[in-house]
């Protein structure tokens, strides 16, 4: 999300994880349909982490939930299909989170490892 997420990436101070991920800028993480984030694991990609701003500080109102919802959606199929539904996430970060950022991404790929 361009209005959260992306700010909060400028302000990541350990710049190293960054090279370890492939980054997509959205206008909102709303825009995020599930097909996305199939394509992008039909691709290879080992795993998707959706970032959206806070549920309460979306400037689109709703942009987060709807993004929330179709990784849920896509966690499911990943389940019923008996692949690992962690492999996509989503996380909350404001502008001022780079720290957050960090965390989410290291997190991420500390699963996809133990996967």
């Amino acid at each position: 999300c361009e209005n959260s997420s992306i700010k909060a990436l400028d302000t990541v101070i350990d710049t190293k994880v960054l090279d370890l991920i492939d980054i997509v800028r959205m206008p909102c993480s709303g825009k995020v349909e599930t097909g996305i984030i199939l394509k992008c694991l039909e691709k290879g990609y080992v795993g998707v982490l959706v970032i959206g701003c806070p549920k309460d500080n979306c400037k689109f109102l709703r942009g987060s939930t709807r993004a929330a919802l179709r990784v849920s959606k896509v966690q499911e199929r990943l389940k019923d299909i008996g692949l690992d539904p962690e492999c996509v996430r989503m996380e909350f970060l404001s502008s001022l989170d780079g720290h957050k950022f960090t965390a989410a991404v290291e997190e991420m790929l500390h699963l996809i490892k133990a996967g």
